[in-house]
């Protein structure tokens, strides 16, 4: 089906340059089969076609890539942002199609620079990055272009009953960003040291404005959803103070901080903007363990900065995690009894519990001994490593193997019944099948923070 699908577009469109954006390992199985498609187009009709592959999944599993096969499907393979790095590529093959076509001229054009873009030549990898070659700035870029895109052919997908993950597929959203980067780039079990973290850069309210009016007109389609790491309360302050005074109205939702800059006041002004869910990382609701992920705010904090936004009639859904390093039972149980409390006291809506893991490019992988665990190093295969991202390690502070799946379990189960809105009054005990210690934190706890 792919194949007759993007045949079917590559006769109508007949590029000479492919572009390939893969977010998601999800995305790499159908993104290879075009390149092995256009291979075959370019053997049989004996035409030149470039394949140029980039995105999410490149910059971070990619970046220690030595097995020279993937460029039998990809002719060149660009790192972080990609503008300036397609734009000289598109430069270049300019310049060749103008050599191709000047018949009667020696003269070459001049080479184009690279920047971070990985080739292949004479068999090894080859990456060039151009000393002068500088990123475009972001609030220099204009806003996504929705134009020629067929909206009305994309199927909604009923993935999960969660009401968050239905918001996420059930429906289309047009997606825009505020700012480059994260404006915190602290988190230790993030990404910090790559560029899409770690180069914050927000853009000018008056520029935002102009790009949701504009995708507007494109669309037809007035929702919103901003994919910003973690927006900034500055930026949507005075974000939704200029979509109020100029009278635009839109539905909007996007990822946040539980900062405390979000004030009773400010989740009444974005709600008033159009805005009608945030989701935010609480990660794990334990003191200590809080201050090794240096998320940056305290329990009592979030659950006020969460209580602001559901008084407003904006939805909240929580990220959880549990089995970070030298995480004790004791902890993870007490995290549970505090995210049974936000329920009880209508803090927020939604919530998804996710499993720890340490990836190359986080503070925790990048420095393992300083969390306490060790990361074994596997042995490359003898074509050369494809990707790394997800590491395995080992923590001596750990239970037996599969004591945190068994924990998991236990916690998705309290969970799904507390969004809706059963099993408040369940002994936590009653929701694993191993035995669990009794929490430590008072019950009324976040009532009292609230008051």
């Amino acid at each position: 089906m792919i194949e007759e699908v993007f045949t079917d577009s590559f006769d109508k469109s007949q590029p000479d340059v492919i572009g390939l954006s893969v977010p998601f390992a999800g995305n790499l199985y159908g993104a290879l089969k075009i390149g092995k498609v256009c291979a075959e187009l370019s053997r049989k009709r004996k035409i030149s076609i470039r394949r140029v592959m980039g995105g999410g999944y490149v910059n971070t599993e990619l970046r220690e890539l030595s097995d020279i096969r993937l460029f039998d499907y990809i002719d060149d393979l660009c790192f972080d942002d990609g503008e300036r790095p397609l734009e000289l590529i598109l430069e270049d093959e300019t310049n060749k199609i103008k050599n191709r076509s000047a018949a009667t001229s020696t003269a070459s054009a001049a080479p184009t620079g690279r920047l971070r873009t990985w080739q292949r030549e004479q068999g090894q990898i080859t990456k060039l990055s151009s000393a002068n070659e500088k990123d475009v700035a972001f609030k220099t870029l204009p806003g996504p272009d929705f134009r020629g895109l067929r909206l009305s052919d994309y199927v909604s997908l009923l993935e999960m009953p969660n009401p968050m993950h239905r918001l996420w597929s059930d429906q289309r959203w047009n997606k825009m960003i505020l700012a480059h980067g994260c404006y915190w780039k602290k988190c230790t079990f993030c990404d910090v040291s790559l560029d899409y973290i770690g180069r914050f850069e927000p853009a000018r309210v008056d520029q935002l404005i102009q790009q949701i009016e504009d995708v507007i007109e494109q669309t037809g389609t007035t929702g919103f959803h901003f994919v910003d790491e973690a927006a900034p309360p500055a930026l949507l302050k005075s974000l939704s103070q200029e979509l109020i005074n100029r009278k635009i109205k839109i539905t909007w939702w996007g990822n946040l901080r539980f900062d405390k800059q979000f004030t009773p006041e400010l989740a009444a002004l974005m709600a008033d903007a159009g805005c009608v869910a945030v989701t935010g990382g609480l990660e794990v609701a334990s003191p200590r363990v809080l201050k090794l992920i240096n998320k940056g705010l305290e329990i009592e904090q979030a659950a006020r900065v969460m209580k602001a936004f559901t008084a407003h009639n904006v939805y909240v859904h929580a990220y959880l995690m549990y089995g970070f390093p030298t995480q004790t039972d004791q902890e993870t149980i007490d995290s549970l009894e505090i995210v049974r409390q936000l329920f009880v006291e209508n803090c927020m809506h939604s919530a998804f519990w996710h499993r720890f893991l340490a990836t190359a490019h986080s503070p925790v992988g990048l420095a393992p001994k300083k969390f306490g665990i060790k990361i074994p190093q596997p042995a490359k295969p003898a074509p050369g490593l494809f990707a790394r991202y997800e590491t395995p390690f080992v923590d001596p502070t750990a239970k037996a193997e599969g004591h945190q799946t068994e924990l998991g379990e236990g916690l998705r189960r309290a969970l799904y019944n507390y969004m809706h809105g059963l099993g408040f009054k369940t002994p936590l005990k009653e929701w694993f099948d191993i035995r669990v210690p009794k929490t430590k934190i008072a019950p009324q706890l976040i009532r009292k923070t609230l008051r």
